[in-house]
């Protein structure tokens, strides 16, 4: 099985990765409002509820933060812990930072929100692999089960669910930029230096949002599309908010941060099954293609042979043990080409070039193969 394949044999990993990225984080926020209340406080102000600023608000959102996250990270009644969450992240979003507009400098709003979605398929998701909640296959009670089963007939479309969310984000992101460049430059910070806030660089930001967002929206060669934003984050995290420390009010840094992450796992695990590299790249194998093609005749199939009756084929090649190709200690190998490259970024396996046929015993090489056939039948094998 080659690398691509066992990538994508194991995608659930991924929500297991994020449900722990995510835990970590709210338990961590759960620490920080408990030691610094003013900090929640000041998160909260100006809101038009003035009971959520309020002691006994605050502590059962920290309440809720650090057993929700605790369980969260350690996948124990996951879904539960998930559904929990939701009503302080939908206070969050429509309550305290929705007043002051959409992409706001302080990208409270769009952290909030995109906290609140993550919640939602990490909910229908649930605990995955890495979970206490695997681990204990003989409890009898388990929240939502039903809801887990259905949610499995139809298939695990929560990471294409992530991926759509995250492209639309990061297009609204790039029209903004292009249409608004202050909005760029008020998000740097007014001590940035000059070539952060360069023309080259900002239309390079808005271009790459633009249409890497499309692109990673509708599925079309997503890992390409995401490998060329984590400059942009990279960047965004290390160079620009960070100077502002973690957990500060406006949220510039764990907003980052966490679109890094998610564009480290759409580079590793690529479309999902709900999108355009799922048609476009990854064709069906020959016979699909004739699945619907009628039976031949009688006289077609009793065809005359074109080779005259004392025609014999050439022996065989061998190595030196006598094996030929198809002797069971003689494996394929597959040499791939340049161009398989592309469909690798793809999330896909690209056609191989070459089939070399090598003896186990003396490591001779006993043939080479082209052809069309001999490359689709080896295609998948090492």
């Amino acid at each position: 099985m080659t690398l691509p394949e066992r990538i994508e044999a194991n995608r659930d990993l991924a929500f297991d990765l994020l449900r722990i990225y995510l835990g970590v984080g709210l338990f961590v926020r759960g620490v920080f409002f408990l030691i610094r209340p003013d900090a929640f406080t000041a998160l909260v102000a100006g809101s038009e509820a003035s009971l959520l600023a309020s002691s006994g608000v605050m502590y059962v959102v920290v309440c809720a933060h650090l057993l929700g996250g605790a369980m969260i990270t350690i996948g124990l009644f996951t879904r539960l812990a998930a559904l929990l969450q939701i009503p302080i992240l939908a206070g969050a979003v429509f309550l305290v930072h929705l007043r002051g507009g959409v992409f706001t400098a302080g990208q409270s709003l769009e952290f909030s929100a995109l906290v609140l979605f993550l919640l939602i398929p990490i909910f229908l998701h649930g605990s995955g692999r890495w979970s206490v909640d695997a681990s204990w296959s003989t409890r009898r009670f388990v929240p939502f089960r039903s809801i887990g089963e259905q949610f499995e007939r139809l298939g695990n479309i929560a990471f294409e669910l992530l991926r759509i969310y995250l492209g639309i984000g990061l297009f609204a992101r790039g029209i903004l930029f292009i249409s608004n460049s202050s909005a760029f430059i008020d998000l740097l910070g007014p001590s940035s230096s000059a070539w952060l806030t360069s023309v080259v660089l900002i239309h390079y930001v808005a271009l790459s949002h633009l249409v890497g967002g499309v692109m990673i929206a509708v599925g079309l060669f997503t890992r390409v599309a995401a490998l060329v934003q984590l400059p942009i984050l990279i960047g965004a995290v290390f160079v620009v908010h960070l100077q502002s420390g973690l957990l500060a009010a406006t949220q510039s840094l764990e907003f980052s941060a966490l679109v890094l992450f998610l564009l480290i796992l759409l580079v590793l695990w690529g479309s999902g099954r709900l999108s355009v590299d799922k048609y476009i790249v990854e064709r069906p194998a020959d016979a699909e293609h004739y699945r619907h093609a009628q039976a031949l005749d009688k006289e077609a199939t009793e065809a005359k042979p074109l080779l005259p009756p004392e025609y014999s084929p050439p022996p065989a090649a061998a190595c030196s043990c006598g094996y030929g190709k198809d002797h069971p200690r003689v494996s394929p190998h597959v040499r791939y080409g340049m161009f398989s490259a592309v469909f690798f970024l793809a999330g896909a396996t690209g056609p191989p070039k070459e089939i070399v046929f090598r003896c186990g015993n003396c490591g001779e090489v006993v043939t080479r193969s082209r052809e069309p056939e001999v490359l689709r039948r080896h295609r998948y094998q090492r």
